[in-house]
């Protein structure tokens, strides 16, 4: 009986891995195929109030020219909260995660409070814009992160097609401005800059981590069968 359990526990980690192969080759659509990832890059500009320290590193004080990385994952299928406009797309709290480092300091957010809206306006201005309340990380000079926003904007109108929730990020180069900066706490406090990249996480990786998914699954189920026999 032990021979035969071993048997089925083999065929069922070799069909794991046939799973983990057609996800990689065939393309098998990704576990929460409406979650869309961007990851972007950018450098610090400018430094207000209490945050700014002469050749600051980050966690110590920000100075100027600090590089800027991070990614945040959305819900590219929420809802728009304004369903009879075609030019203003308005969406509360699609975002649901986002990690971002400066320098060395680092600060993450969980779903929360977040905004993002998508302006359709042919001839008279396209904007993506992001806005999250409610950061997690250390204080720098003793204030605390809440707020980051991005917004991109182009004067002519001529990048979305409508205003739904992109799926693949727009070029910054279409954008006369893309700014983003971290908001601490009091007044006038906050750390900003320009975005120099804004590019989707590699379909690759989603279809890695379903096909991992699945094949931790079958594995632990084959396991369990062999513990009852």
């Amino acid at each position: 009986m032990e021979m035969v359990m071993k048997k089925r526990g083999a065929r069922t980690l070799s069909l794991a891995i046939t799973g983990l192969c057609a996800f990689l080759v065939l393309g098998v659509p990704p576990i929460n195929a409406a979650n869309v990832q961007f990851n972007f890059g950018g450098s610090v500009a400018e430094v207000h109030g209490g945050v700014f320290t002469a050749g600051g590193t980050g966690s110590n004080g920000f100075g100027s020219s600090l590089p800027l990385s991070g990614s945040f994952t959305y819900n590219s299928a929420n809802p728009d909260l304004l369903p009879g406009d075609p030019m203003w797309g308005l969406y509360a709290n699609p975002v649901q995660s986002m990690n971002l480092k400066i320098g060395n300091y680092t600060a993450t957010f969980s779903p929360g409070s977040s905004v993002m809206q998508v302006i359709n306006n042919p001839g008279l201005g396209d904007t993506f814009k992001l806005t999250l309340n409610g950061f997690t990380g250390s204080t720098v000079n003793g204030l605390t992160p809440t707020t980051f926003e991005m917004e991109l904007i182009n004067p002519n109108g001529s990048v979305f097609a409508n205003d739904h929730l992109p799926t693949t990020p727009p070029s910054l180069s279409s954008f006369a401005s893309n700014q983003w900066r971290l908001v601490f706490s009091g007044v006038g406090n906050r750390v900003q800059g320009a975005l120099t990249s804004l590019v989707p996480l590699p379909a690759a990786v989603w279809l890695f981590g379903a096909g991992l998914i699945a094949l931790v699954g079958l594995g632990s189920r084959g396991l369990a069968t062999r513990k009852e026999s």
